[in-house]
């Protein structure tokens, strides 16, 4: 005869935002950070290099309107 235990995962009450455990997984963080960021501009026509050129033509643009 097999015993059944069941655990339960319960979130900790409130935010907390645990230092220690991001720490010690930090090259992971850096991975999927990383991965985030190569996605998003993989599928632009100059990659990288939009995510600098936006903000810098906005305000371009409104320096040129409204200034």
């Amino acid at each position: 005869m097999q015993s059944q235990i069941e655990y339960r995962i319960k979130p900790e009450k409130g935010i907390s935002l645990n230092l220690k455990e991001l720490w010690q997984y930090k090259e992971l963080f850096y991975f999927f950070t990383w991965r985030d960021i190569k996605v998003k501009y993989k599928q632009t026509f100059i990659g990288f290099l939009w995510a600098i050129l936006q903000p810098f033509l906005t305000m371009l643009i409104f320096s040129v309107f409204f200034g």
